[in-house]
């Protein structure tokens, strides 16, 4: 009884202190320095190997350059903001923002242009037009002949057999513009300014001349694009709202039909005007090489140096005729 008693009377200790105090008793940091200095040849053999990779990294990538172009929206680009209560916008949008007595959100051509891009309907255009797909993917395709080069190896012998058991479409055959626009997603990249409305779109490549010219025809498609989007529905709504006006015979009705017809005339003539639609080009394509063999060097070699320290670290655990000796 005595016994129980004096254990009752001890304070009891937080979880995260018994983790703590077990942790500082198994785990010493000078012990894991002196196992890194212990295994020094295997860290600096490691650096070797990692260094070693940077370089031939560099060497096989080749010259890498970014081509740049400063866009902003178009000063004609009216179709942004809210259409608010009382026919706030015009047209089509204002007449559905009259009706329903609620707001509609209207996006503007200049967000459309920036999610537009990689849009399959872009890419098409631009294989259509330029042979993007073949050009994109050089190595797989002769320019001449636009024949696909077959795509053999262990790892395409696996990647088919995924394929075929996902019932997916063949991983190792002819690119296609679905492959076009996912590249444009993941190699275009824009950055806007926070201070204004000036966005900045970059695309880097091995070849200047091709990285200047791919960033400028997906801006020109993708700027095409909506413009042609919004012709073809401003034609629907001139057609249907000239059509609704012959044959209305209520003199306020017509009225009304009158001026949003008007209004979807000036819009239409808009989108046939050779101007700035989408999106205004500011500045650009400006073509620069980008120096990263510094970086590639010291990421390499650093990553090297971490798996040394990992090795030296589990020495004990490689048979003693496998270690290297100091």
């Amino acid at each position: 009884m005595a016994v129980e008693k004096e254990r009752m009377d001890v304070p009891s200790r937080a979880p995260t202190a018994t983790i703590a105090e077990y942790l500082r008793g198994s785990v010493s940091v000078s012990k894991l320095i002196k196992l890194a200095w212990a295994g020094r040849l295997v860290v600096l053999a490691a650096a070797l190997a990692g260094l070693t990779f940077g370089i031939y990294t560099v060497h096989h990538d080749g010259p890498r350059y970014m081509a740049t172009m400063r866009v902003s929206p178009p000063e004609n680009d009216s179709s942004a903001g809210i259409l608010g209560n009382g026919g706030g916008g015009s047209g089509a949008l204002g007449l559905l923002a009259d009706l329903t007595g609620g707001n509609v959100t209207v996006v503007p051509k200049f967000t459309q242009f920036l999610f537009g891009m990689g849009s399959i309907d872009v890419a098409k255009e631009l294989d259509r037009k330029y042979n993007m797909v073949c050009r994109v993917y050089a190595d797989e395709c002769d320019l001449s002949t636009r024949q696909w080069h077959m795509h053999v190896g262990f790892k395409e012998w696996v990647d088919g057999i995924f394929a075929r058991i996902g019932r997916l479409p063949d991983p190792n055959g002819p690119r296609t513009a679905d492959h076009l626009a996912n590249y444009i997603t993941q190699s275009i990249l824009n950055q806007q300014n926070k201070q204004n409305s000036i966005v900045v779109i970059t695309f880097t490549h091995s070849k200047p001349e091709f990285a200047a010219e791919f960033l400028s025809r997906v801006v020109q498609e993708t700027n095409n694009l909506i413009r042609r989007q919004d012709r073809d529905n401003q034609r629907r709504y001139v057609q249907y709202l000239a059509e609704a006006a012959a044959r209305s015979t209520n003199v306020e009705q017509r009225q009304t039909l009158d001026t949003l017809l008007l209004q979807q005339e000036r819009q239409l003539m808009m989108t046939e005007v050779d101007a700035p639609y989408a999106v205004s080009v500011l500045e650009g394509p400006n073509v620069k090489p980008i120096n990263t063999v510094l970086k590639t060097l010291a990421i390499d070699t650093l990553l090297g140096i971490v798996i040394g320290i990992g090795l030296a670290m589990c020495r004990n655990l490689i048979p003693r005729k496998w270690r290297l000796r100091q």
